[in-house]
């Protein structure tokens, strides 16, 4: 989860170029690969803060993150809230 996906290693296991699984990726998924993975770890590190009550800077490290402020951006873009409130939210 704390990994990015490596287009050549996927078009590779695909068996097509880089620039066709992009394409084909976002014709099917309405998006492109790094965004669906960039939410799909938001939603993780969502669920990690409500249902594990787990520190924000406990789950940005665990989502692959080592500028906790960073990942409280991305959060934010993906969730609509900051981490922080998001978890404060949870324990209500």
């Amino acid at each position: 989860m704390e990994t990015p996906p490596v287009i050549k290693e996927l078009a590779l296991a695909a068996h097509m170029s880089p620039t066709k699984l992009k394409r084909l990726f976002k014709q099917i998924f309405g998006d492109s690969i790094f965004s669906y993975y960039q939410q799909f770890r938001m939603q993780e590190a969502a669920l990690l803060l409500m249902a594990e009550k787990l520190s924000v800077s406990a789950v940005g490290y665990r989502m692959g993150f080592t500028n906790l402020s960073h990942f409280s951006r991305i959060f934010k873009a993906h969730i609509g809230m900051n981490p922080k409130h998001y978890a404060l939210k949870g324990s209500n």
